[in-house]
């Protein structure tokens, strides 16, 4: 039964009860190995990330992990919405992250969640779902907030309205002012599943197939990891604390093992960037926007 116009105005803007969760450094240490961290054991500024005697850093990214709540908290009435499209027509368009203070290796947490906007593209042409995700500190200060927009290709035509999703960045016309290469792994999606996105679409070739690839696809929150390390790496000198968002749009699937290289632009506080493939020449991450300190 599709959605209708009246189910979707009594979800937009609605929260969600805050539940406890948290997170332990075991979480933050596995992400930055997953994106791609401490391949050069003796690296120290990479060690910084991925080894406590060393460090104690964060990358940012690793907030899409460490959201996880000790009980259910509710979807701020998104939840019974959602179960009626169509998830095998749905791709992760966009993700988005402020930073509203240094993210701690290990914490405990107050997570809540609100449905920021549904649009209707048109029949045939889908609808999308925006969502914000608010996590703080114990205390009650807040520590970040990740944005989502997920494409339903199947359930447009609901009556609803077409314009007011975020508007994508606009990268610059010139020439790149850095560019970093970041090698892939043939097992990276079966680390980055032990993060806790275990879909099959990412590690069982049968369900991949299914779903039209040849073969299991990278998830796209792990190239999210991998280009925010890049940023950090190249523009930042591994200073994560200089960061306060973290935005992409993602344009392509990508399969594990390709170089995404990387191509930065500064332009004063905001850091533009996008993804390229090496072996096939297409870009998979595309209107990235970096801002900091």
């Amino acid at each position: 039964m599709p959605i209708t116009l009246e189910e979707v105005n009594q979800i937009v803007g609605q929260e969600s009860e805050e539940a406890p969760g948290g997170y332990t450094d075991r979480d933050s240490l596995l992400y930055a190995v997953a994106v791609g961290m401490g391949r050069d054991p003796l690296d120290a500024k990479e060690l910084e990330y991925v080894c406590e005697t060393v460090g104690s850093r964060v990358l940012p990214t690793a907030s899409t992990v460490i959201t996880r709540t000790k009980k259910p908290g509710g979807g701020g009435g998104l939840g019974a919405v959602m179960a009626k499209m169509n998830f095998a027509l749905m791709l992760h368009g966009e993700q988005r992250l402020q930073i509203h203070q240094v993210i701690p290796a290990a914490a405990e947490t107050l997570v809540s969640n609100k449905t920021t906007g549904v649009y209707d593209k048109g029949e045939g042409r889908g609808a999308l779902v925006t969502s914000e995700t608010l996590v703080k500190l114990s205390d009650g200060s807040p520590l970040f907030t990740l944005g989502s927009t997920l494409f339903f290709r199947g359930d447009g035509g609901f009556g609803g309205k077409a314009d007011g999703a975020p508007v994508p960045h606009v990268l610059p016309e010139r020439e790149p002012d850095a560019v970093c290469e970041m090698p892939g792994r043939v097992d990276q999606a079966m680390v980055y599943a032990l993060c806790g996105d275990r879909n099959p679409l990412h590690r069982d070739p049968e369900f991949a197939k299914k779903a039209g690839f040849d073969v299991p696809i990278l998830h796209g929150l792990c190239s999210y990891g991998i280009a925010c390390h890049a940023v950090v790496k190249t523009m930042l000198d591994y200073d994560q604390t200089q960061m306060t968002g973290f935005d992409v749009r993602f344009s392509s699937p990508v399969f594990p093992g390709e170089t995404q290289v990387v191509e930065m632009w500064k332009d004063d506080k905001v850091i533009s960037f996008r993804v390229r493939l090496k072996e096939r020449n297409v870009v998979s991450i595309n209107n990235g926007k970096c801002t900091i300190r």
